[in-house]
């Protein structure tokens, strides 16, 4: 499990926390804020909280003025495009994701700092925050650990992927090195998982790292979304770059 050690060349370490952000979705951005600043991180490192909007209407002009977030507009292109688009500006050695209604739970960044000393990429349990204000636990977490070559990518296959991929946090290079999230209308966080996982190992971490928020606004509970046709497209894409991927023999290695 070695080799993965962080560069941080001459640069205070950093995570670079990437959020993309849409019209109606944006409600929830200042509680998203105070779990990032709540944070607690290994000594000497600090965050950055990259923004992308996936449009220009100035939902994000509502964020507060600190030197530590970084919005940015432009033209739409979902999630995938914006996540992307947001990465442009990351400064950090490693990226984590989180959705803009999601809250991050105490230590979830100081634990994924730990595990990318580890490893390459790391994915983490969650909670789900219903809309009555309730909390339930995901149930088909895969055990704490090493997580086995091509487990992720088998689960999805027969679509029953046992982690929130939206948890995903990893070393910028090899985020930089895939692409960034694939241009998908959907599931592009599932697509960068199994990049990842097909060319470097990763590890899960058990105690929940993110209130995972359940509302009628978000962008998976439209039924356009799930049209069979496309969503089995999506899927398609995902599977197929991975397994592209495994059968090429390539393996990312940290700087």
């Amino acid at each position: 499990m070695g080799g993965h050690r962080l560069d941080l060349g001459d640069s205070l370490p950093k995570v670079s926390v990437i959020t993309a952000v849409h019209r109606g979705g944006h409600h929830f951005l200042r509680q998203a804020y105070a779990s990032l600043r709540d944070q607690v991180l290994p000594s000497g490192w600090e965050w950055e909280w990259c923004l992308q909007e996936d449009g220009d209407s100035g939902v994000l002009d509502a964020l507060p003025p600190e030197d530590r977030v970084l919005p940015g507009s432009g033209l739409p292109g979902r999630a995938a495009v914006a996540r992307t688009m947001a990465l442009a500006r990351a400064t950090g050695s490693v990226v984590r994701t989180l959705d803009a209604d999601d809250v991050l739970l105490p230590g979830a960044l100081a634990r994924d700092i730990e595990a990318l000393g580890r490893v390459a990429w790391c994915t983490s349990a969650c909670v789900d925050l219903l809309p009555d204000g309730s909390t339930r636990p995901g149930p088909y977490d895969p055990p704490a650990g090493p997580v086995a070559p091509g487990r992720f990518y088998a689960e999805q296959a027969s679509d029953r992927l046992s982690v929130q991929a939206n948890t995903f946090a990893a070393h910028t290079d090899l985020v930089r090195a895939l692409g960034g999230w694939p241009a998908l209308t959907g599931a592009e966080t599932v697509g960068l998982l199994l990049a990842a996982e097909a060319v470097a190992p990763g590890e899960f971490i058990a105690e929940p790292s993110v209130l995972y928020r359940k509302h009628d606004a978000q962008t998976t509970a439209a039924d356009r979304y799930w049209d069979k046709a496309e969503a089995a497209a999506r899927m398609e894409s995902v599977l197929a770059r991975a397994e592209t991927l495994r059968r090429a023999g390539w393996r990312w290695r940290s700087a």
